[in-house]
């Protein structure tokens, strides 16, 4: 760090408490240059570091052996190099000596404001800015700005900021993120990433082929999004970009948090943080979250009622082995979910209705309850090997009752209204990856060995596959949207049955060998290959099976001219499972049909400049071919999903994320996309831009801390989003659109507890607009909470 802000002061008593709370570890650092020493020591503690990294480069530490002091052990690994360690906040801070003065026997620290947060990586007062990525799939961790991909950090703090009750909110403000269907429709959130999109995600690492149900933002410490191909790192799918939802974990200092807000509307909610180390020895760790929330939302009575409970736990079993837990359960239903809306025999787009209403019946609703666990271990062999291992199972028991509105010249009507049985979407993801460092000659190498797979299922009630539906009611033609909103309560049978089957079935497995090597100073490499396996299975309305299997490369040069800046060039290729067409027989023509999978590729070139600490620059030149997927809306009014020709997505993106001045923090930045659809069979497809995908997006998130009201900062954000085609004949045009955020924080001390109020507005101007083809976007919402830290 250059400079750190205000006033921090240590005695020598507070540095003994804070050395007696300490894990007692044996610290032993022999012929090590000075960050490497760092790095060794913060690991093994268990504590991030913060250091100006020009005060350390170069630098030797001083040999020590056996020392079980952790200030002890600072203390002399620093010893004749000018600097001084302290310990705040679960952080080791680096600082120069000059930078203290004594007064009454205490070291003063000029210009330093440390507190719960600002320590963190991607704070509030770091701007955002996030140094490591915890897990680049195969990779595993590595530094953010040498990784050769696009990649984004939300982190908590930017979480908590924003008020961010779902995930629409942060891929809202991602420079680089289209916002997508919102999670009021299906209860998962999507996202549109390079015009692809992406309902999937990875979990700590793990990808989950079953879409994102039961993740909640209380418990995630951060996301990390990765733009372009990720089939290599993570398996089949995700052609565009993949979003891993790093889960909150366990502390080793006491940890104790509760937040009391509204995500808008009547949405009140409860939230409490809890963590620390069980033992004085720091052998036991854990972290627990518990949300409650209830009440309706900024529309018009739609209801969302949430319970999470949410826990971690830490076995250092020994210096070297670590075992660490997780476990979940949440409840998620909304009443009169947000509705997906279809056109019959139109020539043009409608303008957006009124976001601040659902457009559907009182008797809609859709719920999920979601278990999970998880399991991983990291052995540390000896200095050559490292074992990583996980595994992750996830339950989702689904169940909702909807209706399509469909819009046509002679007004209103509807596809026939359905309700799902309760039905299980099972999945299990796992990898087992063997680490191994040497050097031959001058380079060195991390050669990583490995396995990764999951399957994902859907068990259904036998009974006509779960679907329910009341033949004897028939809804009109020509009807009001009013009087659609209005439709009575079908009479839906409860004849399900009592025996459910495997109405689906997907694995992906991969066998993934990759090097990541340095040459020097500047060049380095990620080389590497993956035999990958896919298959699916469904036995819904049309029994349908495939399998494939492909050995994909991977390869990425990097190059550093000068320290703070990172060139790349990368090349990677995915096997994609094919689409597989929705069960909804009233909406599709070919429900449960899988389609054929197929070999995408990326190419992308890079560069990644760090202004300073708190302040990073990113750009990169990218193309995408895949398979192009498309729906066709016949005369009967349902949709086929077809396969047919090459979709190319070639583009710039490029972000901005830190501070601007000591006051001004931004996260900002676009994309610019060329699409086509290219070797299409279908003459009317050729060159034509896919359906849904807007080729600019221009977005612009800013706070600013007011020099002369401490603790008061305002927030605000615009965010652009260019217009996208509703069809595959490119005949209708879905408008651009504007929308604007604005808020406070203030940050303060209720009695001797350091609280913050949060208060932000969302589409401050109550724009209309579709976010997707077939969704409405966000009204009008308003949100507030207060965090205290006991």
């Amino acid at each position: 760090m250059k400079q750190l802000k205000a006033k921090f002061i240590t005695s020598a008593s507070a540095i003994l408490l804070c050395s007696a709370l300490l894990a007692q570890e044996t610290y032993t650092i022999k012929n090590m240059s000075l960050k490497q020493a760092l790095e060794k020591i913060s690991k093994e503690s268990k504590l991030s570091f913060i250091a100006d990294e020009s005060l350390i480069d170069g630098k030797k530490a001083t040999n020590i052996e056996n020392i079980n002091n952790l200030k002890e052990a600072l203390d002399k690994v620093l010893q004749g190099s000018g600097l001084n360690a302290t310990i705040e906040n679960n952080t080791i801070i680096i600082k120069e000596i000059s930078s203290y003065k004594i007064i009454n026997g205490n070291y003063v620290l000029d210009d330093v404001s440390v507190n719960s947060s600002n320590s963190k990586n991607g704070s509030a007062e770091n701007g955002y800015v996030a140094k490591e990525l915890k897990q680049v799939g195969f990779w595993g961790e590595k530094s953010l700005q040498d990784t050769p991909y696009s990649m984004s950090v939300m982190s908590s703090d930017l979480i908590e900021n924003v008020i961010a009750g779902d995930i629409d909110q942060l891929y809202k403000m991602n420079p680089v993120i289209q916002q997508s269907t919102p999670t009021t429709v299906y209860t998962y959130p999507s996202a549109v990433i390079r015009g692809f999109g992406s309902s999937t995600s990875a979990v700590d690492g793990m990808k989950m082929s079953s879409y994102t149900y039961g993740t909640s933002t209380e418990e995630i410490d951060r996301l990390e999004i990765m733009n372009g191909l990720s089939g290599f790192m993570y398996g089949a799918g995700n052609v565009g970009g993949i979003t891993n939802y790093v889960l909150k974990r366990p502390t080793y200092e006491r940890l104790t948090n509760l937040t009391l807000g509204n995500y808008g509307g009547e949405q009140y909610y409860a939230h409490i943080d809890l963590g620390n180390k069980i033992d004085e020895k720091g052998k036991f760790a854990y972290r627990l979250n518990a949300v409650y929330q209830d009440g309706e939302t900024s529309k018009d009575d739609q209801n969302i009622e949430k319970k999470l409970i949410s826990g971690a736990l830490d076995w250092n079993a020994t210096d070297n082995f670590q075992l660490q837990l997780e476990a979940a359960h949440k409840f998620y239903k909304i009443d009169r979910p947000d509705n997906r809306f279809y056109t019959r025999g139109l020539n043009y787009w409608p303008k957006a209705f009124d976001n601040e209403k659902t457009y559907s019946p009182d008797w809609t609703y859709n719920q999920t309850k979601t278990d999970r666990v998880g399991l991983n271990a990291t052995w540390d062999i000896n200095d050559i090997f490292t074992l990583r291992t996980a595994y992750m199972y996830k339950k989702d028991n689904r169940e909702f009752s909807l209706i399509y509105p469909q819009y046509s010249p002679e007004g209103w009507t509807a596809l026939s209204p359905f309700k799902n049985a309760p039905y299980d979407t099972i999945s299990h993801s796992a990898y087992a990856y063997l680490d191994s460092k040497f050097d031959t000659g001058t380079i060195s190498h991390k050669l990583t060995f490995g396995i990764s797979g999951e399957t994902y299922k859907e068990r259904k009630y036998k009974e006509n596959n779960g679907l329910i539906f009341d033949s004897s009611y028939g809804i009109p033609s020509g009807l009001t949207i009013n009087q659609l909103m209005n439709l009575s309560s079908p009479n839906f049978s409860s004849n399900y049955g009592n025996e459910k089957f495997i109405a689906s079935e997907t694995t992906n497995k991969n066998i993934i060998i990759g090097d990541d090597i340095v040459f020097n100073d500047n060049w380095s490499a990620l080389v590497g290959f993956n035999y990958t396996k896919v298959s699916a299975d469904t036995f819904e309305w049309e029994i349908t099976s495939y399998e494939e299997t492909a050995t994909t490369p991977t390869l990425s040069l990097i190059y550093k001219p000068i320290e703070n800046l990172t060139t790349y060039a990368s090349y990677i290729e995915g096997l994609e499972s094919g689409s597989t067409v929705p069960n909804e027989p009233n909406k599709y023509n070919n429900p449960g049909e899988i389609l054929d999978p197929y070999v995408s590729k990326q190419y992308e070139v890079g560069a990644k400049y760090a202004v300073s600490e708190s302040l990073l620059l990113s750009s990169a030149l990218f193309r995408i071919e895949k398979a192009n997927s498309y729906e066709e809306t016949t005369s009967n009014g349902k949709i086929t999903l077809n396969q047919d020709g090459l979709e190319i997505h070639q583009g710039l993106e490029l972000t901005a994320t830190g501070k601007i001045t000591n006051n001004l923090t931004v996260i900002t930045g676009g994309t610019i996309m060329d699409l086509k659809v290219d070797k299409a069979t279908n003459p009317a497809l050729k060159d034509k831009k896919p359906t849904g995908v807007a080729s600019k997006l221009a977005k612009l998130y800013a706070e600013y801390n007011l020099p002369y009201f401490s603790g008061l900062t305002l927030t605000g954000g615009a965010y652009y989003t260019g217009g996208k085609y509703q069809d595959s004949l490119n005949k209708n045009k879905i408008d651009s659109y504007t929308i604007y955020d604005a808020g406070f924080r203030y940050k303060t001390k209720l009695d001797k507890y350091l609280t913050t109020f949060n208060f932000n507005v969302t589409n401050l101007t109550g724009e209309d607009y579709w976010a997707t083809t077939n969704q409405l976007g966000i009204p009008r919402n308003i949100a507030f909470s207060m965090k205290m830290e006991f």
